[in-house]
């Protein structure tokens, strides 16, 4: 599955963080546990999650979760 927006896109530092619990660029507004959740069950289904992003140009999440474990 791949997502991608045309929004701000993220800095080098941003996505080092952005699976990081509670970590949010929103304030309050946000909780910052979306995206951590999200790795952590991908994780558990033996999957990954990928993020590329351009400050200016947006983000793009892929997400690969095996069919069969073994």
């Amino acid at each position: 599955v791949r997502v991608q927006d045309t929004g701000v896109g993220m800095s080098a530092e941003v996505q080092k963080r952005t699976f990081d619990p509670f970590f949010t660029t929103k304030g309050s507004r946000g909780s910052g546990l979306g995206l951590s959740i999200c790795y952590g069950i991908i994780s558990r289904h033996k999957g990954e999650i990928k993020l590329e992003s351009d400050v200016g140009r947006g983000s793009i999440f892929t997400i690969r979760i095996p069919l069969h474990l073994s």
